[in-house]
């Protein structure tokens, strides 16, 4: 009986032993699973944020681009606005110069008439 009882015992300890091994073999597939699982989620979450990274670059790229193409035209619309304040002070030395000859036609007029009044006041006084 004895002898039995010692089979039996080693016959559990087999037993135990291997159901324990059979648990860390499990245990690693699972935790391998798990990684694996970790992995593929890590690995889509850095292609979104890369994907979201192009695609801020690509905006920020294209605002640039905007901005550049806004100062160029903002020079070009200085000079415009440069230009345009030089021909209205041409139009209007041009303006006050049409009115200072018609002043001054109608000055010569003027003088016209006195001096053909004075002609025939000279005419009669002889």
């Amino acid at each position: 009986m004895r002898r039995w009882l010692v089979l039996l015992s080693f016959i559990c300890v087999l037993t135990a032993g291997a159901a324990a091994y059979a648990l860390v073999k499990a245990n690693e597939s699972n935790s391998e699973a798990a990684d694996k699982d970790r992995l593929v989620l890590l690995e889509r979450s850095i292609d979104r944020r890369t994907a979201e990274l192009d695609r801020r670059l690509s905006r920020t790229g294209t605002e640039i681009d905007n901005q550049e193409a806004r100062l160029r035209r903002a020079g070009e619309e200085s000079d415009v606005a440069k230009l345009d304040r030089r021909l209205r002070r041409v139009e209007n030395d041009t303006t006050d110069a049409v009115e200072a000859a018609a002043d001054a036609g109608k000055g010569l007029v003027r003088i016209e008439r006195r001096l053909a009044a004075l002609s025939r006041e000279v005419r009669r006084l002889k």
